[in-house]
């Protein structure tokens, strides 16, 4: 499994990440960032929305592998003092 460091709400992460791991399971499950939820799984529904590089993005449509080098932002990046 390859190694990636993904920077999520402007912090920096270094996972071991498998070679299908879509984004929402690491942040729900590795991370603990359960902002985003799971849904549909194909990129309909929107609950998993997340941004990347300043795009809103589907989560469960996308590898984490391949997010190196992007900024991510979550739900919990956008709170401030814990409410949004």
């Amino acid at each position: 499994m390859p190694w990636v460091t993904l920077n999520i709400n402007s912090k920096d992460y270094t996972l071991e990440v498998g070679e299908h791991e879509m984004l929402l399971t690491v942040l729900r499950e590795r991370l603990d960032m359960t902002g985003a939820k799971p849904g549909c799984l194909t990129g309909d529904c929107g609950a998993c929305k997340v941004i990347v590089d300043g795009k809103a993005e589907d989560s469960c449509m996308l590898m984490a592998k391949k997010l190196e080098g992007k900024k991510i932002e979550t739900i919990e990046g956008l709170a401030s003092g814990g409410k949004l």
